[in-house]
């Protein structure tokens, strides 16, 4: 096959596994009969050696790309840096830890191949904590509530887009980056294949509850809904006061009641005021945010164009 492949693969703390994917990863591609591709592994802020891992297949293999983040950046902006250093006509997304397995390849450029823009792999069954489960459905929730994504779309971190979603999203600079979401906003044509979910070879999971809930309110950089949710609490703050008012005055109820249906007709205003200005401050904010995404302190080939 003459298609390009990149694959982008966040690394933390996986000096023992990165190896192994990798490895794996070049047999699966070799066997389909794919004769150019490269490996983007982003080294995101792990203390270990997870990057002389990286350096030592680079100096292995020329078609291998090693980043090095300056600090933990969070996974979809480690993801972010290596998609853009990614030359490739497809880029395949992939875990460090072997749980998205090399051996799930085929079933995603498989099903790309009916026309597809982007395909999500399926788990029927996922082999994680019960706190990243349940993070999980919080996150995929609040995408389908507040994004819109369809509700028989299912996410995971194993994934096939074609290079113009991958030019899309990486012109995004906001520091809170959610994937979801920018994929969402580059293209409908997205399908899920079902994929086995394998069990971690070594270590644990690098989410703690507060990357949990980070991950969970990046969302509000890709939509104004709660501003708008905000904003229409305040329409109904001023009808059940002007309501209030009207009933006080009709069926001569003392005036402390008065004075309440009046707090809350005052109420609504300040809030629909608060909504308004909210909703501007939002959209500047998506504008103008640019707070950097990371920063990479050194990188190994890099500028290359070598494939395997």
């Amino acid at each position: 096959m003459n298609e390009k492949i990149s694959v982008v693969i966040p690394c933390y703390y996986s000096e023992k596994t990165i190896q192994h994917v990798v490895e794996q990863t070049i047999e699966v591609f070799d066997g389909m009969g794919f004769s150019f591709y490269e490996f983007v592994l982003v080294n995101d802020g792990s203390q270990d050696d997870t990057y002389l891992k990286i350096l030592e297949l680079s100096e292995k293999y020329s078609f291998v790309k090693g980043i090095d983040l300056s600090k933990n950046c969070g996974q979809h902006n480690a993801i972010l840096a290596g998609m853009k250093f990614a030359d490739g006509d497809y880029i395949l997304g992939m875990d460090d830890d072997m749980q998205t397995h090399p051996s799930q390849i085929q079933k995603l450029f498989h099903k790309i191949s009916e026309g597809y823009d982007m395909i999500y792999g399926k788990f029927p069954v996922r082999n994680h904590s019960a706190l990243r489960n349940l993070g999980s459905k919080i996150n995929d929730f609040t995408i389908r509530f507040l994004i819109g994504k369809p509700k028989e779309l299912k996410a995971c971190p194993m994934y096939l887009i074609k290079r113009f979603v991958r030019d899309e999203i990486i012109k995004s600079q906001s520091l809170y980056t959610n994937l979801q979401g920018l994929f969402l906003r580059s293209t409908s044509k997205i399908a899920n294949v079902e994929i086995e979910h394998f069990n971690r070879e070594y270590g644990k999971s690098g989410y703690n509850f507060r990357k949990l809930l980070r991950l969970w309110s990046s969302f509000l950089n890709y939509t104004v809904k709660p501003i708008r949710m905000i904003a229409c609490l305040s329409v109904l703050l001023l009808i059940i006061g002007f309501v209030y008012l009207i009933l006080s005055l009709i069926l001569f109820i003392p005036e402390i009641n008065i004075l309440i249906s009046t707090a809350l007709l005052l109420t609504g205003i300040v809030v629909g005021a608060i909504g308004i200005v909210g909703e501007y401050i939002a959209r500047l904010f998506e504008l103008q945010t640019c707070v950097p995404q990371y920063v990479i302190r050194t990188t190994v080939n890099i500028g290359e164009k070598k494939y395997g």
